[in-house]
């Protein structure tokens, strides 16, 4: 028996509770147990299922399998990292109608949404998540913690380093790179190197001044 335990419990681990569901919907052998929060949450009230307790306090039991549904890439790592040392086991998550090619490379506790496409030897990196809808051609690399929002494009070699986040609509040019910890604003064409950390928002992409 499989019991998913979720890291989180705000929107998108809402999100991910659903995404579980549609993965594992005829998998008798699977139930979603619970969610992990270390701040309040109205969660079980909504009908889901209820708060086991908080990231830290939390006593792995028989059975559990765990995922992260915090959107913060930072967070993510943060709290991921404090699973992990428990000894705690990440599944992946990737919705039946995405389009992946039998050569694309997947990491642990990977996300990726309904209708996304993944084509030749694509790399997703460990706990990173692509929401739907997401395009990527050939050869592109996405490294770890990463989070990759919908209909962003990646044309062919473009590179995001860990901890990068990509949000909606981007659009990627051939062999470009995102640093780590950079961000890429909404419906941006990045067309040359974004800077480790840095903002960039536009058409082009330009740095938005901290």
């Amino acid at each position: 028996m499989k019991n998913l335990v979720i890291i989180g419990a705000g929107g998108f681990a809402r999100e991910i509770y659903d995404l579980a569901n549609f993965c594992f919907q005829d998998d008798s052998t699977f139930k979603v147990k619970g969610f992990l929060s270390d701040g309040p949450s109205t969660i079980q009230s909504m009908g889901y299922p209820p708060v086991l307790g908080t990231v830290s306090n939390y006593q792995l039991e028989e059975g559990d399998v765990f995922f992260c549904g915090i959107g913060n890439v930072n967070d993510r790592k943060k709290t991921v990292e404090i699973i992990l040392e428990k000894g705690g086991a990440f599944i992946n998550l990737i919705h039946p109608t995405a389009m992946i090619s039998p050569s694309v490379k997947i990491g642990k506790g990977v996300g990726i949404k309904a209708f996304s496409v993944l084509a030749s030897d694509v790399s997703i990196g460990d706990f990173s998540f692509l929401q739907s809808s997401v395009i990527m051609g050939h050869d592109v690399s996405i490294g770890r913690f990463c989070h990759v929002n919908s209909f962003a494009f990646f044309a062919g070699y473009a590179r995001v380093e860990n901890l990068g986040v990509v949000n909606a609509g981007a659009r990627l040019i051939q062999n470009v790179k995102v640093e780590e910890g950079a961000v890429v604003g909404v419906g941006s064409v990045v067309l040359k190197r974004v800077k480790a950390g840095t903002t960039v928002f536009g058409n082009p992409a330009r740095v938005i001044p901290s």
